[in-house]
């Protein structure tokens, strides 16, 4: 008999981050590691808690029930329930694999269906603020389809305020899914190396199952013909790579197609945070391109002007994808160049803005690229309980026990 998908509870928080290997010595535990990185996750979700010391400040100040639910230890001799220290948390996330949090944390939400509204916030503005986004989308774009494949935007981000021992900044490059911001995969980079060999090694952490059929878009950093093939012809995914000067014949190959000739086969409109931007796109099918499984070649013009002036910016931007005409066409395509730039204005703007990432020095191991999932799940969660605006949602959750069951843990 087949299982209704409906039926299917998800995992909570607790049950997910128990999948996490536990780096410690078996000798010495006090608390699990599920429940030290609940912590974590919980203490982020609540406007204010940006920084180690708030979030075991924010275990001192809870309730013991809140502690019991969250699988703290008991003290016989106390008569209570002990909530981990400042150290202890330190000690722990400097140990632990940035990268398998993030896998558990994105199996989890994957799960998790999305209303196609925000529930009412306290103030009404969350969803008077979605509101507006969908009468605008409407109204701007009212015929625009939905891609039929999935894509996930590829990009790095450097965590401004933490600083290695050899004086070296962190930087963690991530996989994030375009149509739910989910973010599918992180990798720390070392301090010897760059963006451009860890491509292959993330999305390696994605299945297969995820992957194959799918979109990788990246900006021109990773505009590079081994990440091509290794899409293609090992993970049966598909690429829409963007071309500049760091590969200057395939950009000079781009420009000198005849564009002239071509008709523009999409055009938007967007106003919003005080700016307005017009893109048209053209494509072009290719035969000879130099890079490998190229199919065809687009090219976006943009304008921008702030709101209230009347001199324009243009811009001129080429990419390149595997996808014959038949397989993607240019609405779709132009739909995956701008969804890439989530990942900076929605996920990277919100980590900095909202939860403080570049402003946090914390800097020991791991801990930096832990706190930023930290800051990703706690984002992701609201974001999934249908909070559009993530710090009206951390705001509302001010009460420990909202925010357990915010995140499933019963």
């Amino acid at each position: 008999m087949p299982v209704d998908p409906a039926a299917v509870v998800p995992p909570g928080l607790l049950d997910a981050l128990a999948q996490v290997p536990d780096p410690r010595d078996r000798r010495g535990r006090r608390f699990t590691l599920a429940t030290l990185l609940a912590f974590g996750v919980c203490a982020m979700t609540c406007a204010g808690h940006n920084s180690l010391v708030s979030l075991a400040e924010w275990g001192r100040r809870c309730e013991q029930e809140v502690l019991a639910r969250l699988g703290c230890p008991y003290d016989p001799f106390a008569g209570r329930y002990r909530a981990p220290g400042e150290r202890t948390l330190r000690d722990t996330f400097a140990r632990v694999d940035p990268a398998a949090l993030t896998a558990a944390g994105f199996a989890r939400l994957s799960q998790l269906t999305s209303p196609p509204l925000n529930p009412l916030a306290p103030d009404g503005s969350s969803e008077r603020e979605q509101r507006r986004t969908h009468r605008r989308a409407r109204r701007e774009d009212p015929v625009r389809e939905v891609p039929r494949r999935r894509a996930f935007a590829v990009d790095g981000k450097c965590l401004r305020g933490a600083v290695r021992a050899d004086s070296s900044k962190v930087f963690v490059l991530s996989a994030v899914r375009h149509d739910d911001a989910l973010t599918a995969a992180l990798r720390e980079i070392g301090a010897k190396t760059n963006e451009i060999p860890e491509f292959a090694p993330l999305l390696d952490q994605i299945d297969d199952t995820d992957l194959t059929d799918t979109v990788i878009t990246v900006d021109a950093l990773h505009a590079q013909t081994a990440h091509a093939r290794y899409l293609v012809e090992q993970r049966a995914a598909h690429y829409l790579l963007s071309v500049k000067h760091n590969q200057p014949t395939l950009a000079r190959q781009l420009a000198k197609l005849p564009w002239l000739d071509i008709p523009v086969q999409d055009r938007s409109r967007d106003r919003g945070h005080g700016r307005e931007e017009v893109r048209e796109v053209k494509v072009a099918s290719v035969d000879d391109l130099l890079f490998p499984h190229a199919k065809q070649v687009v090219r976006i013009h943009r304008k921008r002007r702030r709101l209230g002036m009347k001199k324009w910016r243009t811009e001129t931007l080429y990419a390149v994808t595997d996808l014959a005409a038949h397989q993607a066409e240019p609405a779709e395509i132009a739909a995956w160049a701008r969804g890439h730039w989530m990942i900076e204005s929605t996920v990277h703007w919100s980590k900095d803005v909202v939860f403080g990432e570049d402003l946090s020095q914390v800097r020991r191991h791991h801990t930096p690229a832990v706190m930023s999932v930290f800051r990703d799940l706690a984002r992701a969660g609201l974001h999934r309980a249908g909070w559009t605006n993530i710090a009206s949602g951390r705001r509302a959750h001010t009460r420990p026990e909202a925010v357990l069951t915010l995140h499933g843990i019963p």
